[in-house]
């Protein structure tokens, strides 16, 4: 019963300290529209925070080069 509870806090523990299941890294390719790339950035931090790197010069506009 203890290795039962032990094993339970440890996989508790580890899925809490990986977060929420984080996006695969996406790049503009993985998009068929601008406004879908927009749309993913915004959601996900843009212009605040871009983990993905899809606003390359920083200007609040992701994936310019599906415009």
């Amino acid at each position: 019963m203890k290795y039962a509870i032990a094993l339970l806090a440890t996989t508790a523990s580890l899925l809490l300290a990986a977060g929420p299941a984080a996006a695969a890294d996406k790049d503009c390719s993985d998009f068929s529209s601008w406004r879908q790339a927009q749309s993913f950035y915004k959601r996900h931090g843009g212009p605040r925070y871009d983990p993905h790197r899809l606003d390359a010069d920083h200007d609040g506009i992701a994936c310019e080069s599906l415009r």
